[in-house]
């Protein structure tokens, strides 16, 4: 596919993210002002299929632009690759809604998957009721995707497998009620706030039962969609090596201009802090490259191949945990470098590693992977539903 964007666009956007950056930080949600920025610029349309006016970009493409945005910004990265994602899940809709839904060249769309609502059948769709927790930049949002468990008078109902059958329905913004909850280490400014519906009824045609994950034919059926599940491990992973990068250049303006307290260096010219960034330089490097390489091979794979997912997720799920850890590793060493200055509000500093320890709690890209990658490996049952997706 031939995308019309590029780092150029987010350089282009910088200078209004900076500009509201401490307003966001103080609102806990999205400048509305970037927002409409973000979606003129068709950001939000990266990988929505061509077929509905988005740009279908490559993965790698698309993941140096949330990247690029990560490295202004960590909530605005977060926000970007979010919704960016959030289009992937609207392939098991008929094409008349996604047409409604992901035609609309402003589109933004949005949603939760934790903890799950519940869905009760009805004849012509589900009764949905649910307070659900992380759904960031949802006060902007054009369609909220949420996910349930499928319910009846006697409690959840079971699948052949002998697992709750999960429900994921696309919600009208009007119909839901936002609660202020968003109060956070980091990422403040992505507004991930709850909303709560009760006894709403969603039609069948904006409704579907979650798995198998294969799209067989549609602008669905492309290479992109045949990625896997597994990509979103990979963009939350490069928005922590955006963030990452973004406190390297901080620190190395910090340090060719601060003298420590009690000595008569600057910090550029310490050998334990020359040591240290180049340590963080070289596992933000890695992260960064890791996560490209395994991309890149996942995506020749999927040319003419099947889609990926279980064992064929370890090469993408082993990068985005490795990263994950990577870019924490990378910012610790910088923060703790860069002494008393580090932990007053007005350092740019002390906003990466915000940012960061709260980005790193994400189940998707947290420590217990590795151990569910592990069992994957092992060849045992893992216990990570995503992989299976």
């Amino acid at each position: 596919m031939t995308a019309i964007m590029s780092i150029d666009t987010v350089r282009e956007l910088e200078p209004v993210i900076r500009r509201h950056a401490a307003d966001a930080e103080t609102r806990r949600d999205m400048a509305p002002e970037v927002m409409s920025r973000l979606v003129d610029a068709r950001v939000f349309r990266m990988w929505t299929p061509e077929v509905y006016g988005g740009l279908e970009m490559e993965p790698n493409d698309a993941l140096a632009i949330m990247e690029a945005f990560a490295r202004i910004d960590g909530s605005v990265g977060w926000v970007v690759s979010n919704s960016v994602t959030v289009a992937i899940f609207h392939q098991f809709l008929p094409a008349t809604v996604n047409t409604e839904l992901l035609g609309d060249p402003r589109a933004v769309p949005c949603g939760a998957f934790w903890p799950p609502g519940t869905a009760k059948r009805t004849g012509d769709g589900y009764i949905v009721n649910g307070n659900w927790s992380f759904a960031s930049a949802s006060r902007s949002a054009t369609s909220l995707m949420v996910l349930s468990v499928l319910t009846d008078d006697c409690g959840p109902v079971c699948g052949d497998n002998g697992a709750p059958i999960s429900v994921v329905t696309f919600l009208d913004p009007e119909d839901v009620t936002f609660l202020d909850t968003w109060r956070t280490l980091g990422l403040r400014a992505t507004g991930s706030t709850n909303f709560t519906v009760t006894d709403l009824h969603v039609p069948q045609e904006r409704s579907y039962q979650l798995g198998p994950w294969e799209t067989t034919e549609g602008p669905f059926a492309a290479p992109l969609y045949r990625i896997g599940l597994i990509i979103d491990a990979v963009r939350i992973a490069q928005v922590g090596v955006g963030i990452a990068q973004g406190a390297l250049d901080e620190f190395t303006e910090l340090a060719t201009s601060k003298t420590p307290a009690y000595t008569t260096r600057l910090s550029a010219d310490r050998e334990t802090v020359q040591d240290r960034l180049a340590r963080a330089s070289a596992l933000v490097q890695a992260a960064r490259d890791t996560l490209r390489a395994s991309v890149q091979a996942g995506w020749r794979d999927v040319q003419d191949g099947p889609r990926i997912t279980g064992r064929t997720c370890l090469p993408m799920g082993l990068a985005a945990a490795f990263a994950m850890d990577a870019c924490v590793q990378a910012v610790d060493f910088l923060y703790e470098s860069a002494g008393s200055t580090a932990f007053r509000d007005e350092c740019p500093l002390q906003k990466r590693f915000r940012d960061l320890q709260t980005l790193r709690q994400n189940a998707i890209t947290s420590w217990s992977r590795y151990e569910s990658l592990g069992k994957l490996i092992l060849g045992r049952r893992d216990d990570w539903p995503f992989h299976e997706l």
